[in-house]
């Protein structure tokens, strides 16, 4: 009935309002209480059964009074709402400036008491420390502790806060130390504990816009010299001469002068020869560098690095890298230090590690739009907490003009109209450059205006605190997951509250309603508006229009409503490949992960069974040799452990590897009428059949060959990487050639349409 009502993966939480009635009740009969009572009454709800409605009354309205007192903050009853439908196993999806943050504090303690270790995942650093700092007197009243997870913490701090019983941290912190546990040769080296307990923040950002994000580790590699002097010699062609770029700029390549420049600068005859095909490669990836990635687009230069922008979140990516060596050919573009060659030691998906907690339950402003992936995905189901106040603001049709430039002047004439009133107003662009490009539209028209983009996002607190000041008007890129609410002065709200100005779309509908919901909270007065334009990337990356409006103003306005249901078509086809895009990425990493389960089930045996070695030694020589016997020795043992474990990851690695070079070439199968995806994983499964026993066989021979005397791996002539670091694969800007080309071959093949669809 529900997909009937185009509504599929909702639930309704009207079901619960039973329960927070009485959950009010139960807290009202506590109000007597002191901090000393109630934290005794606090210990009664330990091992509480969440399912039993009882003990779920009472422990939300302990909770809700521990928050009075403790926080200075009693929840409304849609808070409370929210907290029993997240208890009870939904996804809520919740206005901004509703409370989210008190909501994750009820929820986490429900869990915790009853035994559970448990994660709230947040959308950045900042917000796990900040938020972990400001619920622990909640959590002490329940005897729990709390910790949080951040960047600049060493092993022993890590370790210590994932013994917490509620943690703070991002997916990808979580992720990052999971990829450490899977390299250590200690089991004492462990961090994490298994993975119980989620509770997601913005979780529809971080299931279904960061899924597909591949977290690494790597390790130190070999540097290749032959790269270094490409950047110089790129630089120097000419587009149009040395290299072609095509109308859509996501697309380059050498011509036949080019690939003359390049043999005679390396001094070789036939750069497409054999033995250059690495050579050829980064002369590619260089050329992509130069001609196609943008700085203060898609990545800022800071601190002498090259920092990568979210495009969903308007921020500095941390430990954020382009694959295939584009990341150091960016940085012998801006000629600063290229970092260190990698290799990968381990990767694994958002996703991965998101399905690996038992319980999942989350809250965001925009799961609704989002709960049909969710219940598809994760059979999550999602239902709509009502805002505590009635919502005033005002949400204005958009406003679509010929080209950008008429967009953007008829956007900043409303914005000098709205200062001029007193009336505040928050600018949302794409990118820093757009950012940067408006205020100083702003400044032509006399209105100076505080830009909030990835260069200075350390200020963004204090940035969007001032933001809903008189007359202030605040330039910013995306603002999911800022955690700070806009808070109007008594000036600004007679002014009519803040106005919500959005510069074009972004390719998901939910973005844009993440920027909307930053005006009118709690029941503000506010306005929002997007100005539109059929030059935005939305348009022209997904549609190819054969016609003209039939009326358009003298300033460039589109009056034509046709024009306005194209453009929205744009947006859902962007959201279709998107997620398309998802769909098979994860069927490429499933039987991967499948492979390194039975990878990791290896490796936690030999670090926790003590009888685990004999069984693995047994593989390792035939029967009747007395080899296993020596090596399981005390003494011995830790070094027969610790060589296991390192040709078991090499072998692992080099595995990988090889995917990596596979997923490159496999789209070509499409040209043979085979399935990429099958051969992808029949080759997959192949090569996964011998990493067993090259490790086995490995092992056996660095054992055979070692002295009595050797203790340490260095004493078989074996080394670890020096140094092993984690980051975040970023998607090339563009998207691979093998991407592209498999989407239009595969479309085709289907009898669809390739990608971009044609009006006319």
């Amino acid at each position: 009935m529900r997909r009937f009502r185009q509504e599929p993966g909702t639930a309704d939480l009207r079901r619960f309002d039973p329960l927070v009635e009485a959950v009010l009740s139960e807290r009202a009969a506590l109000h007597g209480l002191g901090d000393e009572a109630l934290s005794e009454r606090a210990k009664f709800t330990a091992k509480a059964d969440l399912a039993d409605d009882g003990d779920l009354v009472r422990l939300l309205a302990v909770a809700s009074e521990v928050a009075r007192l403790r926080l200075g903050l009693e929840p409304f009853e849609v808070q409370l709402l929210a907290a029993v439908s997240m208890l009870r196993g939904r996804v809520v999806d919740m206005e901004t400036g509703e409370g989210k943050t008190l909501v994750g504090f009820l929820v986490a303690a429900g869990l915790a008491v009853t035994g559970r270790r448990v994660h709230v995942l947040s959308a950045n650093d900042y917000l796990a420390g900040r938020d972990a700092q400001a619920g622990a007197t909640l959590f002490a009243a329940f005897g729990l502790s709390c910790a949080a997870v951040v960047d600049g913490m060493d092993h022993a701090q890590r370790r210590a806060a994932y013994r917490s019983d509620v943690v703070y941290a991002t997916v990808h912190q979580v992720g990052f130390d999971l990829l450490r546990d899977r390299q250590r040769s200690e089991d004492a080296q462990r961090l994490v504990p298994d993975l119980d307990a989620a509770v997601i923040d913005e979780i529809d950002a971080v299931l279904l816009d960061d899924a597909m994000v591949p977290l690494v580790i790597a390790g130190d590699a070999e540097p290749r010299p032959e790269e270094a002097s490409l950047a110089g010699v790129v630089a120097a062609m000419t587009a149009g001469v040395e290299y072609e770029v095509d109308g859509e700029r996501r697309n380059v390549s050498f011509n036949e002068p080019g690939i003359t420049a390049l043999e005679d600068h390396f001094g070789i005859d036939d750069l497409y020869a054999e033995d250059h095909v690495g050579l050829l490669t980064a002369a590619h990836v260089a050329l992509h560098a130069h001609a196609l990635v943008d700085r203060d687009v898609h990545y800022i230069v800071a601190d002498g690095q090259v920092r990568l922008i979210n495009d969903t979140r308007g921020r500095v990516a941390d430990r954020q890298r382009w694959p295939d060596g584009l990341h150091a050919a960016i940085e012998r573009k801006e000629g600063i230090e290229v970092t260190a060659q990698a290799e990968v030691l381990d990767q694994m998906l958002v996703e991965t590690v998101a399905r690996g907690y038992r319980v999942i339950t989350g809250m965001s402003g925009t799961a609704l739009e989002a709960s049909e992936r969710l219940a598809e995905d994760l059979s999550l189901r999602t239902g709509t907490i009502p805002t505590n106040r009635p919502g005033i603001r005002v949400d204005e049709p958009d406003r679509l003009y010929m080209t950008a430039e008429e967009r953007d002047a008829a956007a900043a004439d409303r914005v000098r109209a709205a200062h001029a009133a007193g009336q505040p107003v928050l600018i949302g662009t794409a990118s820093v450059a757009d950012s940067e490009r408006f205020a100083g539209l702003l400044a032509g028209r006399g209105v100076d205006a505080v830009v909030l983009n990835a260069k200075n996002d350390a200020a963004e607190a204090e940035i969007i605190a001032r933001a809903g000041e008189h007359a202030a008007v605040t330039v910013s890129t995306q603002m999911a997951g800022r955690g700070v609410d806009i808070r109007l002065a008594s000036r600004a709200a007679e002014a009519g509250g803040l106005l919500v100005l959005g510069l074009g779309r972004y390719d998901s509908a939910r973005l844009d309603h993440q920027l909307r919901g930053r005006a009118g909270r709690q029941g503000d007065p506010g306005r929002s508006a997007f100005y539109t334009s059929l030059d935005d990337d939305v348009v022209t990356e997904h549609l190819v229009i054969g016609y003209d409006p039939q009326s358009v103003d003298p300033d460039g306005r589109v009056r034509d409503t046709r024009f306005r249901r194209i453009y929205e078509h744009a947006q859902r086809v962007a959201e279709g490949k998107l997620l398309q895009l998802h769909r098979t990425t994860r069927r490429y990493h499933t039987a991967t992960d499948q492979h390194r389960q039975v990878v990791l089930d290896t490796r936690e045996r030999l670090l926790t069974d003590p009888t685990a070695l004999e069984h693995y030694l047994a593989h390792v020589w035939p029967a009747g040799s007395d080899q296993p016997h020596r090596w399981t020795r005390p003494g011995r043992r830790r070094l027969a452990v610790e060589v296991a474990l390192y040709h078991l990851d090499r072998a692992w690695t080099r595995h990988l590897n090889l995917l990596a070079e596979v997923r490159e070439g496999i789209h070509l199968r499409v040209l043979g009428r085979q399935d990429p995806l099958d051969e992808f994983n029949l080759i997959a499964t192949d090569d996964f059949r011998a990493v067993a026993e090259e490790a086995t066989a490995a092992t056996r021979r660095t054992l055979d060959a070692a002295s009595e005397d050797a203790t340490t791996l260095a004493d078989l002539g074996l080394r670890r990487p020096s140094s092993t670091w984690t980051y975040m694969v970023a998607d090339n800007p563009f998207g691979s050639e093998a991407d592209r080309f498999f989407a239009f071959i595969g479309e085709a093949l289907r009898g669809g349409r390739p990608p971009a669809i044609s009006y006319t």
